[in-house]
């Protein structure tokens, strides 16, 4: 991965917010596999997922101011969310010039929890989801595959 790769998310990649900036969900509509996100994580996907910030270089700026962390540490997180993400086959990383970040977009990230590093928690069924902060308990949302 370069600095200046452009990432394209995944468009089968189904994102819902279970508590705002704190905890979200992304089911991959292809294979059925879900993945947990943190506040830090949330933070990325959505600019990601908006077309907002295209390159880790635009995406370690983000991580940083929104939780005023060091530009080192954002940077590190942030490659390594990164990373996680392409191995779970839920973006790549594309040769060509990044599209402008698009101003329209305004992201409020008022009461955002302490920091943690970006995580991505996998699972590879929908049958039973429990929720670290929420409590949030589905069962049976898909069955059988």
């Amino acid at each position: 991965m370069q600095n200046n790769q452009k990432i394209v998310t995944k468009e089968q990649a189904s994102f819902t917010e279970l508590l705002d900036n704190q905890e979200a969900i992304i089911l991959d509509l292809e294979n059925l596999h879900y993945y947990t996100l943190n506040a830090a994580a949330i933070v990325l996907w959505k600019r990601l997922r908006a077309g907002a910030a295209q390159t880790a270089t635009a995406l370690t700026a983000a991580l940083s101011k929104a939780f005023g962390i060091s530009a080192e540490q954002a940077e590190l997180d942030t490659r390594e969310f990164l990373s996680q993400l392409s191995r779970n086959g839920l973006i790549e990383f594309v040769t060509g010039e990044p599209g402008s970040a698009s101003p329209a977009i305004s992201f409020a990230f008022e009461g955002l929890p302490a920091y943690a590093p970006p995580q991505l928690k996998v699972a590879n069924s929908l049958t039973k989801v429990v929720l670290s902060q929420s409590q949030t308990i589905v069962s049976g949302a898909i069955t059988g595959t």
